[in-house]
């Protein structure tokens, strides 16, 4: 959908652009389109920062060109070197965006074959109408992004749902390794899809945005991290235990309670009670059983890492979920 979103905007601009130079009379209207669709790029945050630069390399290249085409003549070997020096400086002033429309630009000024100020005044003409309808499209063209990032919001809470249910059956019923791997590595690949195209619809929030969302998404993604190293060790188990069945039960309760709010902080005191009564139990008397405590020990340390990111995040933006809900 994002393409298909880009490749209308592109369409749109290049056409009106166009049109709009033809209308004022300006030579190389055709040009204007180009400019215009170079200056769109698939979030509305590097569109604009990519057409601030175009604008500033492109009134770069002109006056460079228009010096050293006075100085040492209209020829394409003039053209040849400066394209070397204006390319050189372009990467060097981290402007290397505006590169390629700047040439064109600076090839009309080549065939003129003299300095012409009307000329000048088509190139920036050109230039400026370009960038400002690209812009205006860029900050105008409607995108629903807040509600696409609520959709992603409830999809990875749901995801996170999953990979601890799952987890609080893989406790009770350790036999069974290889499907319960399956099914965690098919919830971490949607983790990482999903966040990897929130990054690209947070960059369209050009205004009051506070990144919340995707800290939001990066703190899900922290989360799944200790997901992966509880099932790690859950996989180590190779029978039930007494402990391995109240902790099951612990997360599947765990699991119901993720969402937009703070439940992480009463998760936490529940946790730390059950802490407390496995530190009092009796020690255990064989190294299987030694093991397999070792490894549950284990499983509610990242539990309490789980929820503290959880906390942590909240902290930052404490009226999230009420924005959200």
């Amino acid at each position: 959908m994002r393409v298909l979103h880009t490749t209308i905007k592109m369409t749109l601009v290049a056409v009106i652009t166009s049109l709009i130079t033809r209308q004022l009379g300006l030579e190389y209207w055709l040009t204007a389109g180009i400019v215009a669709l170079l200056s769109i790029s698939s979030t509305k945050k590097d569109s604009l920062v990519s057409s601030v630069r175009r604008v500033v390399d492109a009134i770069f290249g002109l006056m460079l060109s228009s010096l050293m085409f006075i100085a040492f003549g209209y020829t394409f070997t003039v053209f040849a070197i400066f394209i070397f020096i204006f390319a050189y400086a372009s990467f060097q002033l981290k402007l290397h965006e505006g590169i390629v429309l700047s040439l064109v630009l600076v090839s009309h000024l080549l065939s003129e074959g003299e300095f012409n100020f009307n000329m000048i005044g088509n190139e920036l003409a050109i230039l400026f109408i370009a960038v400002g309808v690209a812009m205006l499209f860029n900050v105008l063209y409607p995108q629903s992004t807040e509600k696409v990032l609520d959709r992603h919001v409830h999809s990875v809470d749901q995801l996170i749902r999953d990979h601890l249910y799952m987890l609080s059956i893989l406790l009770k019923d350790p036999e069974y390794h290889d499907e319960y791997y399956r099914h965690y590595a098919t919830l971490d690949h949607k983790i990482t899809d999903t966040i990897d195209e929130v990054e690209l619809v947070d960059k369209d929030l050009l205004f009051s945005n506070d990144h919340s969302y995707l800290a939001y998404f990066h703190m899900r993604k922290e989360q799944s991290s200790y997901i992966r190293h509880m099932y790690e060790h859950a996989f180590r188990l190779k029978s039930a235990h007494p402990f391995a069945l109240e902790i099951s039960d612990y997360i599947k309760t765990l699991a119901s309670d993720i969402g937009l709010y703070d439940r992480a902080t009463g998760q936490l005191k529940q946790l730390s009670l059950l802490l407390q009564h496995y530190k009092t139990a009796q020690l255990p008397q064989t190294r299987e059983e030694f093991e397999t405590r070792a490894s549950l020990f284990y499983i509610l340390n990242e539990i309490e890492s789980f929820l503290v990111v959880k906390v942590d995040f909240h902290h930052s933006f404490p009226n999230f979920g009420d924005l959200r809900s």
